[in-house]
């Protein structure tokens, strides 16, 4: 579990939110409690499919098929709201590892765990398809191995199967290398496509290997539909129900049903015909599910579930402090003080309390012997140096000038002036020379160029650049190749310029982008390829609804776009932004590169939609020289 953005909401419907499971394309995932103190998963739908008013008749439709879905193997829908202004959908919480997590650290599933894991996957789609809805998306993710059996979830993107898909015409839905050959051309996707994902996961779950390897997505589609998976890893009880769901021609694939049956027969303990008909798949889980209770563990940053956690007063949720230098390693300190700094060390901005300012006041003073060994040498050094002072300025008072010369008789101190003796105990010693002052050299500035502001947010422009504000929120900052056009699309700055944006939200783009690995580079619904920093005609183009315009030029590919580096970019004032860089392809064989960063404690963002490669370079120095300390909303550092 992930913790909670500055903006992320404290409550959904009635579900008190504890944390972030993760983003997708079509929301963000909460976990959440009830007021039983039940765990759900809540997706919140982006802002920007929110104010899509076909999207919500879509959506509210098939939220009211998925409530009449019920399975033994699949994750059940509790609650949703399609008509509030962020539409919401609450699932059930399962725990434990996904199939392509457990691949990876266990490898591949077999004998008895992969029997229970085909025949579960079967029996949700045998639940799925009985109440009229296609689940599309099937793979390796969307498979939880939970301690009492397999699981499938994520229905983003389910399909009514008499309605359309959420999605528009001429969008490919599903992942590359898991998407049925039909899918691939006419678009189609019905319960034979969920058969053949059906047929891929099992196959998955015995190399460890995507079926068709991996590559780029029109490498991938061409072997989905050329190309037959090698299936002689699949035991030999199930691979011959296997092998016809992986038909190329939907019709000569199995039902989920046909499936089902062939895996529960395959077993060698598998009853006679008639009890077949009375067939329990919990039980027949229950006889091979075996899972390492060690990939399931307990999480710990769930509340208590019970009346008393429901009871208990809603805590405050802290927000992700934005990212800091790491402090400099020292020596940690022992006992009950080190002890007790580590268990109120604050999680949140701000001020301390005067009790935990205390406490990390005492973590930085270390043993008191050590204090009063330097308190006990510092009073004995006063009083040496106060006696050598006094005697130094009782011997002024007499006229010592023969004294200077080493050679000239010794000089007879007056009767009336009394002789003053060093004590034994003080050793004086001539006080240090005086070091001559030298004048520090003016330091070689870090950055040439000329240092602008907006909004109080300082940084340094690389020579040649220029920054000019577009409203209060927005600034674009323009290097002397920022050429690019956006066509249709207003664009507050150029395609290939970069944009500076105050009070960016969260929930919006960019903010939301970071936190989707797989499509945060999606800023519309619409989104034109811009390689080159502006937008490109499609010579076979026309107008059509509801893109109008955005008919006329190419698109992008989203399932061949990949995200290339993650990570966080150190800025002038010490603070750290998030950074995401997205290598973004085109419907035609063209790719460009997303930069964006974002400050989710401040608010700020900044991104550049379509980035020359020769840029990078000012990108860099602009970022590592921001400083946002005279910006009144920023968060401290």
């Amino acid at each position: 579990m992930l913790p909670l953005l500055a903006g992320d909401p404290q409550e959904i419907g009635p579900y008190r939110i504890v944390g972030r499971l993760g983003a997708g394309g079509m929301g963000v995932v909460y976990a959440a409690v009830d007021g039983a103190g039940q765990r759900v998963a809540v997706k919140l739908v982006h802002e920007a499919l929110s104010i899509d008013l076909e999207f919500r008749r879509r959506f509210s439709r098939e939220i009211s098929v998925l409530r009449g879905v019920e399975g033994a193997c699949l994750a059940r829908m509790f609650d949703a709201d399609p008509g509030t202004e962020r539409p919401w959908l609450a699932t059930e919480f399962i725990p434990g590892p996904t199939l392509e997590q457990h691949v990876q650290a266990e490898g591949p599933v077999t004998g008895d765990a992969l029997t229970g894991l085909a025949a579960g996957l079967a029996e949700a789609l045998v639940a799925m398809h009985a109440a009229g809805v296609v689940h599309r998306d099937l793979k390796p993710s969307n498979v939880i191995l939970s301690p009492q059996g397999p699981r499938l979830i994520d229905f983003g993107i389910a399909k009514v199967l008499d309605e359309t898909s959420m999605t528009h015409t001429g969008t490919l839905i599903g992942s590359p290398g898991w998407i049925s050959p039909e899918e691939y051309g006419d678009g189609r996707a019905g319960t034979p496509a969920d058969v053949y994902g059906w047929a891929l996961l099992v196959l998955y779950a015995t190399t460890g290997e995507p079926p068709y390897g991996t590559g780029r997505p029109e490498v991938l589609a061409y072997r989905v539909r050329e190309e037959t998976p090698d299936i002689a890893t699949v035991p030999e009880e199930l691979r011959e129900i296997v092998g016809r769901a992986l038909a190329k021609d939907p019709a000569e694939r199995p039902t989920a049903d046909e499936a089902l049956v062939a895996v529960t027969a395959s077993r060698p303990d598998a009853e006679d015909d008639q009890a077949r008909e009375s067939f329990d798949i919990t039980s027949f889980i229950q006889r091979t599910w075996v899972l390492p209770q060690q990939e399931a563990p307990e999480n710990t940053d769930w509340p208590q579930s019970g009346p008393l956690a429901a009871a208990s007063p809603t805590p405050s949720v802290p927000s992700a402090p934005e990212p800091e230098p790491e402090p400099a390693a020292s020596a940690s300190p022992t006992g009950p003080i080190a002890a007790q700094s580590i268990a109120v060390r604050p999680t949140g901005v701000g001020k301390l309390p005067d009790d935990q300012r205390l406490v990390m006041v005492a973590r930085r003073s270390g043993p008191s012997w050590v204090h009063a060994y330097v308190a006990t040498a510092a009073a004995v050094t006063v009083i040496a140096v106060a006696a050598i002072v006094a005697t130094s300025s009782a011997e002024r008072s007499t006229p010592t000038a023969a004294a200077q010369t080493p050679s000239a008789p010794p000089v007879t101190t007056p009767a009336s002036l009394p002789t003053v003796t060093p004590s034994p105990s003080l050793t004086p010693t001539p006080l240090p020379e005086p070091v001559p002052t030298r004048t520090p050299k003016k330091r070689k500035p870090r950055f040439t160029g000329k240092r602008v502001s907006f909004q109080g947010i300082t940084t340094v422009l690389p020579k040649g650049w220029r920054m000019f504000a577009v409203g209060k929120d927005y600034a674009c900052i323009e290097s002397p190749r920022s050429v690019g056009s956006g066509g249709p699309w207003d664009f507050t700055c150029r395609p290939d310029a970069m944009a500076l944006v105050v009070r960016s939200s969260n929930d919006g783009w960019p903010g939301f982008g970071i936190q989707d690995n797989e499509f945060g580079f999606m800023w519309g619904q619409h989104v034109p390829c811009l390689t080159g920093g502006s937008v490109i005609r499609d010579p076979y183009g026309s107008y059509a609804e509801p893109g109008g315009d955005a008919g006329f030029y190419y698109g992008i590919d989203p399932y061949g776009s990949r995200l290339v580096h993650s990570g966080l970019a150190k800025m002038g004032d010490g603070r750290k932004a998030y950074y995401r860089e997205w290598q973004v392809a085109c419907e035609v064989n063209l790719v460009y590169t997303m930069k964006i960063w974002h400050l989710p404690q401040s608010k700020v963002s900044l991104y550049v939609l379509s980035a020359r490669p020769e840029d990078g370079k000012g990108h860099r120095q602009i970022i590592a020289s921001m400083d946002l300390r005279g910006y009144r909303h920023a968060a401290k550092v």
